[in-house]
Parts: C-alpha cells; structure tokens; sequence
C-alpha cells in the first residue's frame, strides 16, 4: 500500500484577520487522514505548489522551523519503514509528528512572584523586588487572571499589553505610560520568567520573549551645563538648612562620579579608607574604589561628625537603623523624592529651566568629562561602572587604572569649583 503526504492550507476553517491553519494531509488507499501542525499563514504567504513558506510570512523564521521539523519527521517515518519494509499506515505518520502537550504548571505567576520577592527583601534586594513586584501586578490586573500561568504570557499577549499601556494606560480613560516605563516593567516580567525557567517552573519552549522586542526611546539629555552647575554650587544657601543639606547631597553623588543617591544614603564608615570610597553598588554589585577629593573629604567629615538616629552606622544622617529591607528602601525613595524637591527650588533661583533630579549629578559627570575635557567614551563607561565597547571585546579589555580615573575626577571636580 503507497501512503504520500503533502501540506494544506485549510481555507474551511479561517481564523481572525484571514489566517488559515496548515494542515498535514496523508493519503493511502482508503483515503486520506489530517493532522494540524498549529501553523497559521495568510494564503498569500504559502506556495502550495512549491509546498513552503514564503518570506513575506511575519514569523516566517519560526514557522519555517516548525514546518521543517514535521517535514523531518515524516520523512524519517517513511524511510524507515522503507528499510523495515512494513507497512505504513497513515495513524503511524500521525503518531510520529505528534507530540503530548507538556502540562501546564500548577504554580501561578502570583505565587512564584511573591515568593521571589519575599526571598529577594529578605536578602537585602528590596529594590528590584518592588520593581518585579509593579510588574507583575500590572500584567495580573491586565489579564484580571489571578491565577495566570507562565504559559499563558504568550507573545500575543505581550503586544497586546504593550500597545494597550501605550494608548490607554492601566485604567480606562487614564493616560498612556511612556514607551520607557512599559519597558521597565516588561524586563522585570522577563526576568522573573526566566528565574521561573531556571526553578523548572516552567518549560523554556513557552518563553515569549524570544520573539517579543522590548521596545525603549531615546531620552532627554539629564545633563547640566558647566555653568549650570557651577551657578547650583555657588547659590548663597543658609547653612544647615534642608535646602542646603540637599544641594550638599547632590554635589557629593556629583563628586563620587554620580554615586547613587540610594548607596550614598547607605554608605557605611567601614567604606572609607585610605582616602578613598571602595563600597559595593547595591543595584549591580560592581565594586568602586574612588579616591576622595578633599570637597568630598570636608564634606564627608561634616556629616560623621552630626548625631544620627542610626547611631552612625551610616555616613549620612537620614536613615534610621533597621534591618527591615523594605521599610528601609521606602524610607530612600521618601527621602529621594524630598531631595528632588529642594533641587527643583535651587534650580529655580538659578533660573535653570530644567526638572533636575539627584541623579543629574551622574549624567552632568559623564557630559563634562566629555565635552569639557575631551575623556573617552571608554574611560567615561569604565568610571560610571558600564560595559564600555561590546559585552565580547569588553571581556578582553583591562579596566582603567584607579590613578587614571581618579585624575579624570579631579579635573572634573576642579572645573566645576573654581
């Protein structure tokens, strides 16, 4: 008995916008037998005589792939039953290509999440664990699936959200976010799926975002001019008021080449030595070693002299002693955005037209090392902590020395205070 195979569009059984599956359809002497391979085209994007995908397909790659390892498979079935030389029947090609669904997971993307995050404030990450936390809550409140599974964040779910936040926000008739903060919240989804992939949570073949791009823009410069900056240090503030601790805070992220505002709060005695600030950024775990300048030093002595209610366990008076992650973090971001508040009122008496922030202090470094005094890209990246050239020559390139950083931080510092 012959069997013969081809692939079918089946035009019975459209789909939303004018797709049709592709069908497996085997014929032998008492007719033919289907098999659906979950491949769906628009008629204009299958060559039925040439049996293939055209490129004009939008997942052409991965439709291709498919199709060509049931192509495999039934091949294979029919050479081998060849060199047996058994009989073939249509249900053993059938059989060959199919496969059984691997189960769903009963863990939910809620309970893992929060488990992730419980695990990630008690180890002091309470940062990225409220960061996966929104995120997960947006995708949650969008589906208004409590009990979503990973599986179930498909890459046509993923568009849908994007291009939902983008024009009517999280709520109806509230406002689109910006393309920047859909992207923060689709990394941190990214990232606690493939922390769920690694937990044999979920199987890897349901990842989504090997296909979906996170989308980001440009943004606007946060940059300070050099006279900008040097009009902010040189206000006539009274001193030990808040407005004047604040600007205080901001010259030393600006000095400590942009020191995080949140590991400057945390900066401990034991991390000064020898002249120099070698502490560990909480955010990525790189190591700085900065040698401190003596604007930095005056300042840094200042404040250790000052009472503090965490019994100077912290440089910087403002945090309390806890071993509370979260209260801990809640309380920088309530002092951050207090921070920002005085900043936005010395910007002001200088007639700086600009929402400026503490971490313009980071972004006004880089932009006058560079178009001040002229550094490379590369020794900007290195001493901001970035992957300066490409991930693979970056693993072959030295890092600067401490001396050649500390030179460009002099200058730096020296060109703002004259």
């Amino acid at each position: 008995m012959s069997v013969h195979y081809k692939f079918v569009l089946d035009k019975r059984r459209k789909k939303e916008d004018k797709i049709y599956p592709l069908r497996l359809r085997i014929y032998d002497n008492d007719g033919n037998k289907e098999k659906s391979l979950d491949i769906y085209l628009h008629e204009k994007d299958w060559d039925d005589i040439g049996q293939i995908i055209r490129p004009s397909d939008p997942n052409y790659k991965n439709n291709c792939f498919r199709l060509s390892s049931v192509r495999k498979k039934v091949e294979r079935k029919v050479m081998l039953s060849e060199d047996d030389e058994e009989m073939l029947l249509p249900e053993d090609i059938i059989a060959s290509v199919s496969k059984k669904k691997t189960p769903k997971s009963k863990v939910t993307v809620r309970q893992f999440s929060d488990e992730l995050i419980t695990n990630m404030t008690k180890a002091g990450k309470a940062g990225h664990a409220m960061a996966y936390k929104g995120a997960i809550n947006s995708i949650i409140n969008y589906t208004g699936n409590k009990q979503l599974k990973f599986e179930d964040i498909t890459y046509k779910l993923l568009d849908k959200y994007n291009m939902d936040m983008l024009t009517k926000g999280a709520k109806k008739n509230s406002k689109g976010l910006k393309v920047n903060a859909i992207a923060a919240y689709l990394r941190s989804v990214r990232a606690v799926y493939n922390k769920a992939i690694k937990a044999e949570v979920v199987d890897a073949k349901y990842y989504p975002f090997s296909k979906f791009t996170i989308e980001t823009e440009e943004t606007i410069s946060r940059a300070l001019t050099l006279s900008e900056i040097q009009k902010i240090v040189e206000l006539d503030l009274k001193p030990e008021t808040p407005i004047w601790h604040n600007r205080n805070y901001f010259i030393l992220s600006f000095c400590l080449i942009g020191m995080n505002f949140a590991d400057l709060l945390t900066l401990e005695p034991n991390e000064i030595r020898d002249g120099r600030v070698v502490y560990r950024r909480n955010k990525t775990g790189r190591i700085y070693n900065i040698g401190i300048h003596h604007k930095v030093q005056k300042l840094i002595q200042y404040y250790k002299s000052m009472p503090s209610s965490n019994g100077n366990k912290f440089i910087l008076p403002m945090l309390s002693n806890t071993s509370d992650a979260l209260k801990e973090h809640n309380r920088i971001k309530q002092i951050c955005k207090t921070c920002n508040e005085y900043l936005k009122k010395i910007a002001t008496a200088c007639s700086i037209d600009k929402d400026i922030s503490i971490y313009w202090g980071r972004y006004t470094w880089a932009n006058l090392a560079k178009k001040e005094l002229g550094y490379s890209n590369d020794l900007i990246a290195d001493a901001l902590g970035h992957q300066y050239g490409n991930k693979v020559t970056g693993i072959y390139l030295d890092s600067y020395s401490n001396e050649t950083i500390d030179e460009a931080n002099t200058r730096v510092i020296n060109t703002v205070f004259k």
